[in-house]
């Protein structure tokens, strides 16, 4: 059999099949191949299906081996080689004060974005002394490539031959590694571009219009929002490959900024930074902030946050600001046992009753539909449904984690495509209100998402069961709470 035939003979079945079972086929297919084959199915293989050239060669060990035992060491070398970057310097690596990797994950409708944001990424990159700027970029224009910028340079370009998903955990986990391996340095910081959606979890990689936390990727190159998401636990898992708590994590995707996230990653940076809206599809000005990144200073982030909250946009809201906070992630636990026992104050409530949340400040939903509005600031909630005493004992555990924060004066609103000029949440953005930080609470409203639904095919269990998944949940035993 030829290579051509072999080629037109399999390659449907090869792409209707899934991995394991096209694994287990060429797991019994031991085919004669000479090395001059060998040539060309490689050469094949980067022409046409790299997964047929996978398992060609696949078949080419087992046959050449007679066994499994040592065709599966070399087949993982190979795979190695066809999903990973490629880079020929062999010089041994500078060692870095901190490292940044930016993580761009935009295979997504905020692919047009990157350019854009590498113009202000290469501005920013000036004059860092002995810190590394390191970019993964993975966008719908060309392939996902990752590098080093300084001084407006682009250094150590390393650029993938597949298209990997940005939002599968195997290739975070690369990039993490990559990073340290090539720019290691004494402590890192990490900044997560692109769509995120708060604490919803799901499936590890979740495949669906349904928001799953952060990082969605279409698969096929395509400006669109259909595609894989990670869920908040799979990234707290796969950020602690770092081998080290982050000495910060800068969020610069929308709704992020929610308690229940927080406290999923509390164990894998020092301080978080996001916000618990949506944000501008530019995000951040980073030609102004990257140099904050690698300052020494115990209040680093102030700056960071200044300078984004500065940058004003126009959008449906009008004027609009980003509304932005920092969570210190070492005292989240003292703050779930204050929430606990600030909840008791008033919990739990008769069986299916919940709390009024008319009135509050709320980052997610939609005008038109006031049932589906969620993610409602946790200090405006602890504020109008505590007493004063409880109240003021529970603000203290609260500012000793939320120890900066900044918000639009009442009414100038922030950047969303759900919410529009005149929405009254906006009015109530002041400091004894806006906390900076969302928080879940269970509502019984009917047609809304709070309660199961089904979307696009595909059954859910509703927000008020799919809280129990967080750390959060268990940790301010909010079971014991009627919720």
């Amino acid at each position: 059999m030829t290579l051509q035939s072999y080629d037109k003979g399999f390659a449907t079945r090869l792409q209707k099949t899934k991995m394991t079972e096209n694994i287990r086929f060429f797991t019994h297919l031991f085919v004669p191949f000479t090395i001059k084959e060998m040539v060309k199915v490689l050469a094949l293989g980067k022409k046409r299906n790299k997964f047929l050239c996978f398992a060609l060669v696949y078949s080419y060990l087992c046959a050449k081996f007679r066994t499994m035992r040592y065709s599966v060491i070399l087949l993982l070398c190979l795979f190695t080689t066809l999903v990973g970057c490629k880079k020929d310097d062999t010089t041994p690596p500078h060692h870095y004060d901190r490292t940044v990797l930016v993580y761009i994950a935009a295979e997504n409708n905020l692919s047009p974005y990157i350019n854009y944001e590498m113009e202000e990424i290469a501005e920013g990159s000036k004059d860092l002394g002995n810190n590394a700027l390191v970019i993964f970029v993975d966008g719908t224009y060309g392939k996902s490539y990752i590098m080093r910028m300084e001084n407006g340079e682009r250094q150590d370009v390393c650029t993938f031959d597949d298209d990997n998903l940005s939002s599968d955990p195997k290739m975070m986990r690369y990039i993490i590694n990559y990073t340290k391996e090539n720019f290691p340095a004494d402590e890192y910081g990490m900044v997560l571009w692109g769509h995120a959606s708060g604490w919803e979890v799901g499936d590890s990689v979740a495949a669906s219009r349904q928001m799953k936390a952060y990082g969605i990727d279409t698969g096929n190159n395509t400006q669109d929002l259909v595609g894989k998401w990670m869920n908040m636990y799979t990234l707290a898992s796969t950020l602690k490959e770092w081998g080290q708590p982050l000495r910060f994590i800068f969020a610069d995707c929308c709704q992020f900024q929610c308690i229940e996230s927080a406290y999923e990653l509390r164990a894998t940076t020092d301080y978080i930074i996001g916000s618990p809206a949506e944000i501008p599809g530019v995000g951040a000005p980073y030609d102004l902030i990257i140099k904050h990144f690698f300052s020494k200073d115990e209040s680093f982030y102030e700056k960071i946050v200044d300078h984004y909250f500065a940058q004003l946009s126009y959008g449906y809201t009008g004027r609009a600001r980003t509304p932005l906070s920092v969570i210190k992630t070492s005292t989240l636990p003292q703050l779930a046992e204050a929430t606990h026992e600030a909840l008791q104050t008033f919990l739990p409530m008769s069986e299916g009753q919940y709390p009024n949340m008319n009135g509050l400040i709320y980052y997610r939903g939609k005008l038109t539909f006031p049932a589906a509005s969620t993610m409602y600031d946790m200090n405006d909630f602890m504020l109008h449904k505590t007493d004063s005493a409880t109240y003021a004992n529970w603000k203290k555990a609260f500012d000793d984690v939320v120890i900066y924060k900044k918000h639009p004066a009442p009414g100038d609103g922030w950047m969303t495509n759900e919410l529009p000029s005149g929405t009254p949440v906006f009015s109530y953005m002041t400091d004894e209100r806006y906390g900076g930080v969302s928080m879940f609470v269970p509502q019984n409203r009917s047609g809304s998402a709070y309660l199961p639904y089904r979307s696009y095919g595909v059954q859910y269990d509703g927000y008020n069961a799919e809280i129990k998944n967080t750390s959060w949940y268990w940790a301010a035993r909010l079971n014991e709470l009627g919720w």
